[in-house]
């Protein structure tokens, strides 16, 4: 059976949305940040902060990787993971994608009191924002190419999810 994939920018509500998309699909869920830091018995700032992105990205791709062979589930993947060619063939074979696109504004607002995120730390304010829409701007082409583009616009995760479900019954057939 296929994983479901949804990617998109953190703060766009891909753990919470596939939670719900999970246990309406009876499917298992997997979150791979969690994977990652488990794995790395470390948080992923700390991961970060110790060791450098390039070795975060390397314990994400084993992750993708892992989850990828298991199939079956439905699967909320870190905002840079399909910015790697790799990861992103794997996904594009193994499963569906789906973007949870949110605007930068909401993304702030989600994200403003969250300090956990290295990408985004230092920047507050109007600053965050502007730090979102260059990051979007580099990953959306990619986020571009899902199978199912979700036009989010701030609602509540179950209607999110709903329309997920719709939307995948067409591509499925």
């Amino acid at each position: 059976m296929k994983n479901i994939y949804l990617i998109g920018f953190m703060g766009a509500g891909k753990s919470t949305v596939g939670r719900i998309l999970a246990e309406r699909l009876r499917m298992s869920f997997v979150d791979t940040d969690e994977l990652v830091a488990v794995r790395a018995g470390h948080s992923i700032p700390e991961i970060f902060s110790r060791f450098g992105e390039e070795r975060f990205r390397n314990l994400e791709r084993k992750a993708v990787a892992k989850v990828s062979r298991e199939g079956g589930h439905v699967v909320a993947l870190g905002g840079g993971v399909p910015l790697d060619d790799r990861n992103w063939r794997l996904l594009k074979r193994t499963g569906i994608t789906v973007y949870l696109r949110e605007s930068p504004e909401v993304l702030a607002r989600r994200l403003a009191d969250d300090t956990t995120r290295p990408l985004l730390c230092g920047h507050e304010g109007a600053a965050r924002i502007r730090r979102i829409e260059e990051l979007l701007s580099v990953r959306e082409p990619r986020y571009l190419e899902a199978d199912i583009v979700v036009e989010c616009r701030g609602r509540p995760p179950g209607e999110i999810a709903g329309e997920i479900l719709e939307r995948l019954r067409g591509e499925m057939g």
